[in-house]
């Protein structure tokens, strides 16, 4: 399971919009002083719930599937690489490019992946669901 703990920020009918810290893995190490590798970014996460337990301010743990962390890496990395790959393959191989145009070409074609992405975003975030774990 994916857990991070945060501060309820907002609540309004059955969506809670919780804040949470989120850190790179390296985070933690005694060197990050120095280094410029470790970050840390706020990030809102909406959750959804109908108990009305919850106020602004309470400090809660929310949880996902551990496939979700999987499904992100899929839609954002894999299928870019694989699709700036095939093109790549295709305009050297089978359309004869140079190397120039194949190049601009794999970059261009992941524009029309980027835009269906983003006109599914609304249900796609439904196969993205967390929820709050416990009550602090």
């Amino acid at each position: 399971m994916i857990e991070h703990q945060g501060i309820i920020a907002n609540i309004s009918d059955k969506k809670i919009s919780v804040k949470i810290l989120q850190q790179s893995a390296c985070s933690s190490c005694h060197a990050k002083g120095a280094c410029m590798a470790a970050d840390s970014k706020e990030k809102m996460v909406d959750v959804t719930d109908s108990t009305g337990k919850y106020k602004i301010n309470d400090l809660v743990t929310i949880e996902g599937k551990e496939s979700m962390g999987y499904k992100a890496v899929l839609w954002a990395f894999v299928i870019p690489v694989f699709i700036l790959v095939l093109i790549l393959i295709l305009a050297t191989s089978v359309w004869k490019w140079g190397e120039m145009e194949a190049a601009i070409a794999s970059i261009l074609a992941l524009a029309p992946y980027y835009l269906i992405l983003y006109l599914l975003r609304h249900k796609m975030a439904n196969s993205f669901k967390f929820t709050i774990k416990n009550f602090n």
